[in-house]
């Protein structure tokens, strides 16, 4: 593995020496510049991957004007990551060098041990940002193509995501299971202008006394199990977007603590008291019925208006036929290259026979359809026969009186073996979320392989 190239900038010899001894005894290669014109010829001709750089030179000894003027003149999205250095700790310093686009501060003298922790993690974060532009572009296409907007109302849906996408809005997506809305909330981050990650969670599938660890971290000690420091679903969306997904499901004591972050933006990690700022974009989905839940006491009104800031509804796949046809195609391209297969074609009955099906699972059912025939085709061709659609004319499967657990247990494995053990496509069978199929498998003792 390639050494990384440390660039160490100080008007002292003794300084760069000092640093030139550490860094090479931590396997790191040391490049020195006594003052900043040398600085910027060095990261001009050479691969540097991070900067040590002094902010003080001949002009004075204490304000660091000098270095905050260099770090303000170079492109700092272009440059390798800096970490400021000072004899004068001074906290308006650090802040004004970090708010130009140094991402660390130290001061002098030094502990030894903490500056290569801090260069370690700068390098990794680097490199971690790195390798998530460079498959950017790629993951934006592939959303982008995934809604592929055919239909007028996907057009007029599109209309509303582009003008509201630069915006921070909170924005509520509401819809049928199976429509799409976590494709529409990653094409809303991608067309945002946000540089965070795009950070999903499925309020569901969080147990009510894991709530704030999950959604605001905890620090290790905090509980029993709390082996370590962990990192919220806020804290790790900063400068990105949140995406809560099934929120119609949150108890009523997890729905006031959310309430205050989406408030006030602060929160504070279990067991510690310190207060952070969450600066991340919320985006929220759920199908449930909304006005009843608040009819009935089990939402918050003013928790449901802090969300809804911008509120569209996805329309289900029957009402856009349109583009069922394309996504079929879509998905079949899709699931022959996951698989390394020729796509099939579609014949004229097959297409005719998608056309007319109503979709009750939507845009999901449509894809895990599509993998199936997909998979089972072995002539190039798919035929209306090859088609499995759920219809409400199959006939009844006859089933023995039983007790309903019993009957849950033998409806979950016959699914199972319908899907060949592909958990996704046996909660499509069943009508339910991924997430609660696999609590109903956990529940009965059922194994998925």
């Amino acid at each position: 593995m390639k050494k990384a190239t440390v660039l160490v900038v100080d008007d002292k010899s003794d300084i760069r020496l000092s640093l030139r001894f550490l860094l090479t005894n931590h396997n790191f290669d040391v490049l020195e510049a006594s003052d900043l014109t040398t600085a910027r010829e060095q990261l001009s001709q050479a691969q540097v991957d991070l900067v040590l750089l002094d902010m003080n030179y001949e002009f004075d000894t204490t304000s660091g004007q000098e270095g905050l003027d260099f770090i303000r003149n170079l492109d700092i999205t272009n440059c390798p990551p800096i970490i400021a250095m000072t004899a004068w700790s001074s906290v308006d310093l650090a802040v004004a060098a970090m708010q130009l686009g140094a991402r660390d501060f130290f001061a002098k003298p030094w502990d030894n041990h903490a500056v290569i922790m801090m260069v370690q993690k700068h390098l990794a974060l680097a490199q971690i940002e790195t390798k998530k532009e460079a498959i950017k572009p790629t993951f934006d296409n592939a959303q982008e193509t995934h809604l592929l907007w055919h239909s007028a109302p996907m057009q007029q849906l599109k209309k509303q995501l582009d003008r509201i996408a630069a915006t921070d809005a909170t924005v509520f997506l509401r819809g049928e299971n199976g429509t799409g809305k976590s494709c529409i909330a990653h094409y809303l981050h991608n067309q945002s202008q946000r540089s965070g990650q795009f950070v999903s969670v499925n309020m569901a599938a969080i147990t009510e006394s894991l709530f704030e660890s999950e959604l605001f971290g905890h620090k290790k000690g905090a509980f029993t199990d709390a082996k370590q420091d962990r990192v919220g679903r806020f804290e790790a969306a900063d400068l990105g977007s949140l995406f809560l997904d099934e929120i119609g499901v949150l108890p009523q004591a997890q729905q006031a603590k959310l309430l205050r972050v989406l408030e006030s933006s602060e929160y504070e990690r279990v067991g510690d008291s310190q207060t952070r700022t969450a600066n991340c974009r919320v985006i929220c989905a759920s199908n449930a019925d909304f006005e009843q839940l608040i009819k009935q006491g089990e939402f918050r009104t003013d928790l449901y208006y802090r969300l809804n800031t911008i509120e569209l509804t996805i329309p289900p796949l029957r009402d856009r036929p349109e583009d069922i046809l394309p996504l079929a195609e879509y998905f079949m391209a899709k699931h022959s290259h996951k698989y390394r297969l020729s796509a099939p074609q579609l014949s004229a009955q097959a297409k005719e026979l998608l056309y007319q099906h109503d979709w009750p699972g939507n845009v999901r059912e449509l894809s895990h359809l599509m993998a199936r025939a997909v998979l089972m085709n072995d002539t190039g061709t798919i035929e209306a026969c090859d088609i499995a659609l759920q219809s409400g004319n199959n006939k009844a499967i006859a089933m023995p009186m039983m007790t309903l657990e019993d009957a849950e247990r033998k409806l979950l494995k016959m699914a199972m073996l319908q899907s060949n053990n592909h958990v996704e496509d046996a909660a499509t069978l069943l009508g339910i979320s991924k997430s609660a199929i696999y609590r109903r498998l956990e529940k009965f003792n059922i194994k998925t392989k």
